[in-house]
């Protein structure tokens, strides 16, 4: 559907025209869009994978925009990865990161209201060992997470699912004695915490959410996938382009929309909707659009971890018409690429985007070919 809703922009040469989701409770492809950092900053393909599959929200800022007379409303996302995180933040972060959910043994903390945004999240944590609180029995939410607390959250969370590797190196200013020497040691190993090049760990700094958000994705990273995981992930993405390739001519969009809910989450699920929406505008077009697989696609697994996915597709080409008193083009649209998958918390894997191979340039040449095309008539 990415292909759908590229050409279909390319083809609407580049109007302004006002998309929403089609189900209330999805985000806008806007609440994806990262404003505050580019992709030269140094955790921005962590922060970007957190934001699109939906693990970090971040600040979503709307503006209010005048056009020839129309009014426009956007949104974009402030990451703020320099600013320090709180400990009830952090215990988000990690519990979406890994789809945890609820366990038997909760803990009670006399210092985190149960109205409150994070007494989920705290609950969900406690109930899996992640948290125990401090020695007074409270766990002080809104208190910036230091790097030593950090460290022994991630260790506790994945000390299970990721093999650690003999320790190797310590940190002068992290003693056998400390509470997080353990912790530290073993992310170290890994590789999933590196210090500073005076060979300490600072670990009474706070931690910036830049630092939890890349720490928190090597994590991730180095997760065991099981078989069983692998045939649902290729399984998964087969059934979102197969079915949607028949569903297209079936123009059935109930049963689109119901195919995307099933399949995709995060950015991706928001952009398969908003596609949807954009199909009603070819009326305004007054021509006819079909969109025709021409090859056999094939799936690669490229990387299959206990909470992420990734995986290869091939040969996924498309011949795309339209035909309009105005404007008519044929052409050959390559939408193989490479998907992104991560596991919800009910067990099911979901595609949270689908990046093309050089999409750019495919755009140009599509809006060039379909601008000659428009020429011509």
């Amino acid at each position: 559907m990415k292909v759908f809703r590229i050409l279909l922009a390319v083809l609407l040469l580049g109007s302004l025209l006002p998309v929403s989701p089609a189900s209330a409770d999805v985000k806008s492809t806007d609440d994806y869009y990262i404003w505050d950092i580019g992709p030269d900053y140094r955790f921005y393909e962590e922060i970007e994978r957190f934001v699109y599959s939906g693990i970090i929200d971040g600040y979503v800022v709307s503006e209010v925009e005048e056009e020839d007379g129309e009014v426009y409303e956007y949104s974009y996302v402030e990451v703020r990865p320099n600013e320090q995180v709180t400990r009830a933040q952090f215990t988000k972060i990690l519990v979406n990161a890994l789809s945890l959910k609820e366990g038997a043994n909760t803990k009670a903390f006399p210092d985190v209201n149960p109205a409150k945004w994070h007494n989920e999240f705290i609950r969900i944590a406690s109930s899996q060992g992640i948290i125990s609180g401090r020695e007074d029995g409270k766990f002080y939410p809104d208190q910036y997470i230091t790097r030593d607390e950090m460290a022994m959250m991630i260790y506790r969370a994945f000390k299970d699912t990721v093999t650690f590797q003999p320790s190797t190196r310590t940190f002068k200013d992290v003693p056998a004695s400390s509470k997080a020497y353990e912790a530290v040691n073993k992310l170290t190993a890994n590789g999933i915490i590196q210090g500073y090049e005076d060979q300490t760990f600072k670990p009474g700094n706070r931690a910036t959410r830049g630092q939890a958000i890349a720490i928190m994705d090597r994590a991730l990273h180095q997760q065991t996938g099981s078989v069983t995981d692998m045939h649902a992930v290729t399984d998964v993405v087969n059934r979102n382009i197969q079915e949607e390739q028949r569903l297209m001519k079936e123009q059935d969009t109930a049963a689109l929309e119901t195919l995307y809910h099933d399949t995709a989450t995060g950015y991706y699920l928001s952009l398969a909707l908003e596609s949807l929406e954009l199909t009603g505008d070819m009326d305004e077009l007054d021509g006819t659009l079909s969109i025709t697989p021409i090859s056999t696609h094939s799936l690669d697994l490229i990387k299959v971890r206990k909470n992420l996915a990734e995986v290869r597709i091939d040969d996924l080409v498309y011949e795309v018409s339209f035909t309009s008193p105005e404007l008519a083009f044929t052409i050959k649209v390559n939408a193989s690429g490479t998907a992104y998958l991560k596991k919800e918390a009910d067990g099911k894997w979901k595609i949270y985007n689908m990046v093309l191979d050089e999409e750019l340039e495919d755009e140009e040449e599509w809006e060039a070919e379909i601008s000659a095309a428009a020429n011509k008539k």
